[in-house]
């Protein structure tokens, strides 16, 4: 028994991480990499919000729902398309994605906008 315990303390440890229902994949230089964005939470509220239901940029044909494995969708993940490009091990510079409307300014008296009411609740 002590004999294995000390073969197992001088085997060297692995470098690496696995996460359960992801399955690795390998980029290849200039490859497009899709980036999807996930609900939004906030502390004080406690209560999930799409992350279209603010105004952000929306990728052309609207967001489609992209669940890689049943544990996203157990978990109440709520994993979309995005409208943001890259590309792997390219330097890139700011681009403009598109023009939205946050909503009216804030003013004394006038209820907040969305984007407002959303800082406000630290989503």
């Amino acid at each position: 028994m002590r004999s294995l315990i000390a073969a197992a303390l001088l085997v060297q440890g692995v470098q690496g991480f696995y996460l359960p229902g992801v399955n690795p994949y390998s980029f290849s230089e200039g490859e497009a990499v899709k980036l999807k964005v996930n609900k939004m939470t906030s502390q004080k509220t406690l209560l999930p919000v799409d992350y279209y239901r603010l105004p952000f940029c929306q990728p052309e044909g609207g967001p489609k729902m992209d669940h890689e494995n049943l544990g996203e969708f157990l978990a109440g993940d709520r994993i979309e398309s995005s409208p943001y490009r890259i590309n792997m091990k390219v330097d890139m510079y700011c681009e403009q994605l598109c023009i939205s409307n946050l909503g009216r300014g804030e003013q004394k008296g006038v209820s907040p906008n969305k984007m407002v009411r959303a800082i406000r609740k630290n989503y």
